[in-house]
């Protein structure tokens, strides 16, 4: 018991015990100040209610700042309809066709190959790049025209883009 380091231990451990104890007490004081009476039950309720609310009123501030920064969905464009591509016969003994290509891909439209015709202009694109197009922007990639899912029958136009 004589030992040096046993009782540096010792008022360590002691020093330590009482300054968690004197945070403990402040920390569930719950009054403000000695000279306020403590708060009733239905006071409490209701001053917690109180800062709920107002917690709630700039959540909702918050959510409608947020939604009216935020972009509108692209729209939802229908299905369009595709075909396959057909060269077109070319009259007066010509043998070369001019090649057409995707706009958006820039490789050619083959034979055969599926293709999508925006209605409202005519422009003949491959089908898979012009409904992922589609999905991301609503509009023709040349024109601009919007792309809006016809009822008619997709025509094979001769004067094809």
């Amino acid at each position: 018991m004589d030992d040096p380091a046993f009782t540096v231990i010792l008022l360590s451990v002691l020093a330590a015990v009482l300054t968690c104890g004197c945070f403990l007490c402040m920390w569930c004081d719950d009054t403000d100040s000695p000279e306020q009476p403590a708060e009733t039950p239905e006071q409490r309720v209701a001053r917690r209610l109180a800062e709920w609310e107002a917690l709630a009123v700039r959540a909702e501030a918050a959510l409608a700042a947020q939604a009216a920064m935020a972009t509108p969905p692209p729209p939802v464009v229908m299905p369009l309809p595709y075909f396959p591509y057909a060269v077109a016969a070319q009259g007066g003994g010509a043998t070369e066709t001019p090649q057409v290509e995707c706009s958006i891909c820039l490789e050619p439209l083959r034979q055969w190959q599926l293709c999508s015709e925006v209605p409202a202009c005519r422009h003949v694109f491959h089908r898979e790049c012009l409904g992922a197009w589609a999905r991301s922007s609503g509009s023709c990639p040349l024109c601009r025209a919007k792309i809006v899912s016809g009822s008619d029958e997709v025509a094979v136009a001769d004067d094809m883009v």
